[in-house]
């Protein structure tokens, strides 16, 4: 057992260390990527730059009398030598007439001569370009006196680098045209004025404090690469391209290189670990079982957490039915109710499942009557089934008129999901549910209805989590898929079978046998015995004591006795509502189970405690709480609470409870 499981160990070690050496490799293939898109995008923008630092001296209508409508070569030496000397340093400057013949020429703040324009091969392109853009763009209209002035021509320029006696430079050719055309280029040609700036003197260096990249170089032509080393390589017209080379930054590999040690310990670890794997196989029952025990208490937690803001969406939402609305409001709040019971119903859902995969589900066995079960588990569809204009059909054998043994709630459960299942299914026909004895004990329930129906291949899936009969089917009907699912299961768990047979199109029907034996109790619920235990002044309302630490909750059930004549006492932990129960007699004790200071469960224990002790007759106590499993319904009747609501309150409940007390109060007062 041990070999396998620590060759396990080793393949899952080498998988991780090579999966983390082919991260590693991706994420310094992607920063390489990055950066040399970032250089590239970098050289564009040095471009872009230089370009912009041309346009003022060109686009300029004084640049367009004294350039083109006459040439002063003094008016050349004093805007363009100065100005482009200083802002960026152009080593040399030509200026070209309509004709493209050189009239004007400088090295760096010296006049030098036009002819040497000649030796610029490649710019001879860039001003053809310029030339063909001018062309596109056409003559320009005159600025018209008394006009608003605005500008009337955007930068036409053309840049590439040029490789020029051993070394490359950024080569501009940008077209003298005016800005607000008060005077307009002579002829259909303007001159043009060439920029070439040289690389050598910070170009492109200048990107090492930019990017922040290490160890950058330049150089031209095809040069050998170091391994390891990022390059980009930029054309130049005519000539050997600009090779820029950089060491880039590898994070992966720095990442590789801390978790050597990591992973080292990691495999040490393994081999401690198995070591010990005899004596941990030994544990493995009592580390299984606390591990449901955490999962349990998860999902009473997540139970708890999800119904605390439910209760207030959907008691809120029905308090407010109740309240005069118009017609669209009254469909606006009945959206929300119908929004918080399918949410509601959906959490159940889920937590049964994960509690039935978990082993947490304990089947109870005690007497109930079959067919009030029925009956009652049937009627929960009724208002759906009416609203559909479809019938429901109950048709009980006289035979289950008895008591059996088993547990009610999950007998309820399965049938529930089962009919609520066939009549969100069934748009028109019926619903019917036939309840039959087999033999002693045995029963057989079918739940038939006229609905969609599912193609017989699909059944073997069908009971499957998160299914239904085909994906059409899902969009159409919604729904979360667990209803089978759980029923399924429930029934494995009491030990009987579920079944289905149907045909697309022509209905379902689905088939329960269960195992409930005869009891000899009738079996029959009955209302919970509540009583005052407060005086019978018939002159003052109910008292009542709200223990609740979420403010939401105790505002539901204010709004919820908002209508009735009752004297509400608020508390926000176990702790104060003990206080305030010393200090005066209560009609009815509403408590939550969560609570800080003091829980529910301690806080009933110690009202209990203190009615004993000083002979008070029981005061009723409802735990009234988003702990809704049935271990805490166990814990709170055996902590000495009469009944156990969950939230999301349901009013009528709660307002039955009220009733209780108060019918009560009333026969107290009246035997007074």
């Amino acid at each position: 057992m041990l070999a396998p499981m620590v060759a396990l160990a080793v393949t899952a070690m080498v998988v991780f260390v090579g999966s983390l050496m082919i991260w590693a490799a991706e994420i310094d293939r992607g920063v390489r990527a990055h950066e040399e898109d970032l250089v590239r995008r970098g050289i564009s923008g040095n471009i872009a730059e230089i370009e912009r630092s041309i346009v003022p001296e060109t686009n300029w209508d004084e640049a367009v009398v004294n350039l083109d409508n006459r040439f002063d070569p003094a008016w050349a030496a004093q805007n363009l030598n100065d100005h482009y000397a200083q802002n960026m340093d152009f080593e040399r400057l030509f200026v070209l007439d309509a004709t493209d013949r050189p009239i004007y020429a400088r090295h760096h703040r010296e006049t030098a001569s036009p002819a040497t324009f000649g030796h610029f091969e490649g710019a001879a392109r860039l001003v053809a370009d310029v030339r063909r853009a001018e062309a596109r763009r056409g003559p320009i209209a005159p600025h018209k006196p008394g006009a608003p002035m605005k500008l009337v021509s955007r930068a036409i320029q053309s840049s590439d680098f040029v490789f020029h006696d051993g070394r490359v430079y950024l080569v501009t050719a940008t077209l003298v045209q005016p800005d607000f055309a008060t005077v307009t280029p002579k002829g259909p040609r303007a001159p043009v004025v060439v920029m070439a700036l040289a690389m050598s003197k910070g170009g492109l260096t200048r990107l090492k404090e930019r990017f922040q990249l290490a160890e950058l170089q330049t150089g031209v032509g095809d040069q050998g690469v170091e391994r390891g080393r990022a390059k980009l390589v930029v054309e130049t017209l005519e000539g050997p391209p600009i090779v820029v080379t950089w060491a880039p930054q590898r994070p992966g590999a720095d990442l590789l290189r801390r978790a050597i040690v990591p992973v080292t310990l990691v495999i040490l670890a393994f081999a401690a670990m198995g070591a010990v794997m005899v004596v941990r196989a030994r544990r493995a029952t009592a580390h299984l079982l606390a591990s449901h025990r955490s999962q349990s208490e998860f999902l009473a937690n997540m139970s708890h957490e999800i119904r605390t803001p439910l209760n207030g969406v959907s008691a809120i939402a029905e308090a407010l039915e109740r309240t005069p609305l118009n017609p669209a409001q009254a469909e606006m709040v009945g959206i929300i109710r119908g929004s918080g019971a399918t949410l509601e119903r959906l959490l159940s859902d889920v937590l049964d499942l994960s509690r039935i995969e978990t082993g947490a589900v304990s089947m109870e066995n005690a007497p109930f009557h079959l067919a009030d079960a029925i009956r009652e588990a049937t009627a929960l569809a009724g208002a759906r089934a009416k609203d559909k204009a479809i019938d429901l059909i109950i048709d009980i054998d006289p035979a289950a008129e008895t008591a059996v043994a088993g547990d009610v709630l999950r007998v309820k459960q399965v049938l529930t999901n089962l009919v609520s299942n066939a009549v969100k299914f069934t748009s028109d026909g019926y619903v019917a549910v036939a309840v039959r004895a087999e033999g002693p004990g045995r029963w057989r329930i079918e739940v038939q209805d006229t609905g969609v129906g599912f193609d017989p291949a699909d059944k073997a899936r069908l009971f499957n989590r998160f299914q239904q009969a085909d994906g059409s089917v899902t969009r159409k009907f919604g729904g979360s898929g667990l209803g089978l699912a759980i029923a399924k299961q429930l029934v494995g768990l009491m030990g009987g079978e579920l079944d289905a047979i149907s045909n697309l199109g022509e209905g379902a029907t689905f088939t329960v046998r269960l195992e409930l034996p005869l009891a000899d109790a009738a079996g029959r619920a009955t209302a919970p015995a509540l009583q005052s235990a407060g005086d019978a002044d018939p002159e003052r309302p109910l008292r009542i004591l709200l223990a609740d630490d979420h403010p939401t909750n105790r505002k539901v059930v204010q709004v919820l006795f908002s209508e009735f004549d009752v004297d509400l006492v608020c508390a926000e932990n176990g702790q104060e509502a003990c206080e305030a129960f010393a200090a005066q007699r209560f009609d009815l004790v509403l408590m939550d189970m969560q609570m800080p200071v003091m829980d529910g469960l301690t806080a009933v224990r110690e009202i209990r405690a203190r009615e004993r002790a000083r002979n008070w007759i029981a005061t009723p106590i409802v735990m009234l709480t988003a702990n809704a499993l049935p271990e805490h319904q166990a814990a709170s009747l055996a902590a000495g609470a009469d009944l156990h609501m969950p939230k999301p309150i349901e009013a009528a409940k709660l307002f039955a409870v009220l009733q209780h007390v108060a019918e009560s109060q009333a026969v107290s007062r009246a035997a007074a």
